[in-house]
């Protein structure tokens, strides 16, 4: 018995040997592809300081999970490098959602109601969201059943579904669509998102 666990222990030795770089590739090309996700975050908002600190950490992880490869290139370090970059990726989006960075443009539209009802539009939908502090502008259109409004709000990603809960409760069949918002408000702004 004794000489089947001295046996195998030279094997696990060797397997370990083998994996250890691979794992270490496969956690760095995580954290350096995940602060590329940051970075380009960060690019998209015009935040030139936060990228760039994004960037330069970035290339010295790449550079450290790059050095380990091409030491001794290895199919489980390639593999590693692969799923690094794999893992990364899911983990830099998961936390740039998580984290709520950025803008979001909130379209909501507003069949304007006449006749028998009281009347409601974009306006009444806007002066809520001006009344809790959001800015928003209202634009008359025409839609397929006649005339719309729509009420569009530019806020901080955290802050739009307040938004949507907000429009919907002052006109609960509009519909509404939330995009990406590339560009924050004008640098000054102190308040963005906000009157």
């Amino acid at each position: 018995m004794r000489d089947i666990v001295l046996n195998t222990t030279p094997h696990l030795a060797t397997l370990w040997v083998l994996l250890w770089p691979a794992v270490a590739v496969a956690l760095l090309r995580a954290a350096d592809v995940s602060m590329n996700v940051f970075r380009v975050v960060f690019v998209v908002q015009g935040r030139r300081a936060l990228a760039a600190t994004a960037a330069g950490m970035e290339a010295g992880i790449w550079l450290a999970a790059a050095g380990i490869v091409l030491s001794d290139l290895t199919w489980a370090r390639a593999a590693g490098f692969v799923v690094g970059v794999a893992l990364g990726t899911a983990i830099g989006v998961e936390l740039t959602a998580r984290l709520k960075l950025g803008m979001k443009t909130v379209r909501i539209y507003v069949h304007i109601e006449e006749g028998d009802r009281p009347y409601l539009d974009g306006h009444d939908v806007a002066r809520a969201l001006h009344h809790a502090g959001y800015r928003a502008t209202v634009f008359r259109g025409e839609g397929y059943r006649g005339p719309v409004d729509m009420v569009l709000s530019t806020v901080r990603y955290r802050e739009a579904e307040e938004v949507l809960a907000l429009a919907r409760s002052v006109a609960p069949n509009s519909f509404a669509a939330v995009d990406n918002s590339p560009h924050p408000a004008a640098a000054g702004a102190a308040t963005v998102g906000r009157v």
